[in-house]
């Protein structure tokens, strides 16, 4: 395993714990809103929290796919090829996969840099731009993984 895959582990692992608090904060806001309702209490702007907090664990929680190769892939069609052509196959599953996360990336941070600061939740006035940015670093490394199985499948594909 490449040091940058080992970097990349090692941050997603950390990620995915702040995931998982993050998750459990979540679900806490929900409960409390569940059985607030009973009493006729409700957190004001529970809902734009809970779509805020969710970001982190998504945001890691895709990378981590990503990384232990657990996304949704064509195995069973892919398997049954050559392995000169499963390796071509992959390469350009990993292309386009790069290509468009990266288009996202850069949209995203387009808008995280047009709108800054100035966009905030309606209830809470909470700032998007935290959550973006954290957004922002999980597709970098997102497409830094395709990058690295893009690589790792052209060094297959050229026999080194």
């Amino acid at each position: 395993m490449s040091a940058l895959a080992v970097l990349l582990d090692r941050i997603t692992k950390v990620g995915m714990f702040l995931g998982g608090v993050f998750l459990i904060l979540g679900m806490l806001i929900l409960m409390s809103n569940i059985f607030g309702r009973f009493v006729h209490f409700v957190i004001p702007g529970s809902y734009e929290l809970f779509e805020l907090i969710m970001v982190i664990p998504v945001a890691f929680a895709l990378v981590h796919a990503a990384l232990q190769k657990t996304h949704v892939a064509v195995h069973l069609i892919v398997s049954r090829f050559p392995p000169r052509l499963r390796a071509l196959t992959e390469m350009l599953a990993s292309l386009l996969s790069f290509a468009i996360w990266a288009l996202i990336a850069w949209g995203g941070a387009r808008m995280a840099f047009e709108n800054g600061l100035k966009e905030t939740t309606d209830i809470l006035g909470v700032p998007y731009l935290p959550f973006r940015i954290v957004w922002l670093f999980c597709l970098f490394l997102f497409c830094l993984t395709y990058l690295m199985d893009l690589s790792r499948t052209i060094r297959r594909l050229l026999g080194k």
